[in-house]
């Protein structure tokens, strides 16, 4: 997480994370973890520009698009979170002679990673979302916590309450990496070497309820364009009736961003709908384009795995075509995209200004026309009924 809401952590809710962490198991019951608690904002900002610079050196790494994307992403939190927490790995603590620690001797660092999983684990249990900074320098940590020479600092934790916690992680959603398969990662004996057919079979994910429900279904391309209020209400409107039958669906909001709609506050309460605000907020107000675009480009990126991947009966790219208009997104991608998609996987695309093309290759278009609407009689936009 990267994230944070301005809510403290109560000291009993921190207790328990850090208490958690303590109970990890270590090599030879070593136990060789402590932790820094730091809420401090001078040292943090001690850290964070240290963090800062670390950042701009480590883009020098990649160059072109792939250093434009490293330097849009958020990579710490440290100012954010209600709190940070430093954990180390005393190396001399118990003596030179661990049990168990004699002949892999880095057992002692894998016991406080341990501890950092209790800690993640246990934090997220509490509803509060963890970062782990890692662009920095060790030393420069020890200089400004005053850790001793023979102390590793491991981790460098942001903690805190977040918005919401993304179904997946942030650098897959973006297409910084794809995540890999399960059976890409698994050998049987030696390495490189298959498993047999049965563990592979099992290894293999499970056939997409989207295709797998109905497998001669075809699904269909609707889009909801016009000027007229509505397109987002009707797509969401067929994800509801999709939910109820059982099936799974996804949404990516390419343009809504600055506020917490009520469409978004019920999506976090159900798992079996994949809910992504990608967005940050009308372009038409933007002061920084290449933001926007950088947004949109993320936001695509997303929307085209969700639908090649096939695991949802519904996929809604909401007011995808503002980002047509402006050519964020290319839209002979998208029709390719489209024309691809497995059979089972219904897309609805909503937007003013739906381009040709799309609205030929379409099953099902609506127009929403304004003959009258209360903001022209001064009357602003209501909670529940407009957001």
């Amino acid at each position: 997480m990267r994230a944070f809401e301005p809510d403290p952590v109560p000291p009993e809710v921190l207790a328990r994370v850090l208490g958690a962490a303590h109970q990890a198991g270590s090599v030879g019951f070593s136990q060789p973890w402590s932790f820094i608690v730091i809420d401090d904002v001078e040292t943090r900002r001690t850290i964070r520009a240290h963090v800062e610079a670390e950042r701009l050196r480590a883009a020098e790494a990649f160059t072109g698009e792939r250093r434009d994307k490293y330097l849009s992403y958020k990579l710490e939190g440290i100012l954010d979170a209600a709190v940070n927490i430093c954990v180390t790995c005393d190396r001399e603590r118990n003596g030179p002679a661990v049990l168990g620690r004699h002949t892999i001797r880095d057992t002692d660092v894998y016991s406080t990673c341990g501890a950092i999983q209790n800690l993640w684990l246990a934090a997220r249990a509490e509803g509060l979302g963890v970062g782990w900074v890692s662009i920095l320098e060790p030393d420069e940590l020890r200089r400004t916590l005053g850790i001793p020479e023979h102390v590793l600092p491991v981790a460098y934790l942001c903690v805190g309450a977040v918005a919401e916690f993304p179904p997946r992680p942030a650098l897959e959603t973006t297409g910084w990496l794809p995540r890999m398969a399960l059976g890409e990662v698994v050998y049987a004996n030696r390495w490189g070497q298959a498993p047999g057919d049965a563990l592979r079979q099992a290894l293999e994910p499970a056939p997409s309820p989207a295709v797998a429900a109905e497998p001669e279904a075809r699904g269909q391309v609707v889009v909801y364009t016009g000027q007229g209020k509505g397109k987002t209400t009707a797509a969401l409107g067929v994800v509801f009736r999709a939910l109820g039958r059982g099936l799974p669906c996804a949404v990516v909001q390419f343009i809504k961003g600055k506020w917490k709609t009520g469409e978004r506050l019920f999506a976090e309460t159900l798992p079996e709908l994949e809910f992504h605000v990608m967005g940050r907020g009308f372009t038409w107000e933007s002061d920084d384009l290449s933001r926007d675009r950088r947004a949109a480009e993320a936001a695509w990126a997303t929307s085209r795995e969700l639908i090649r991947a096939g695991r949802h009966s519904i996929v809604v790219l909401d007011e995808l075509t503002y980002c047509l208009h402006y050519g964020f997104v290319a839209e002979d991608e998208l029709l390719e995209t489209l024309h691809a998609r497995p059979r089972g996987v219904h897309v609805i695309i909503t937007g003013r200004n739906a381009p040709e093309r799309l609205l030929a290759l379409a099953d099902l278009v609506t127009e929403m026309k304004s003959h009258k609407h209360p903001f022209e009689q001064g009357l602003r936009a209501q909670p529940g009924l407009d957001f």
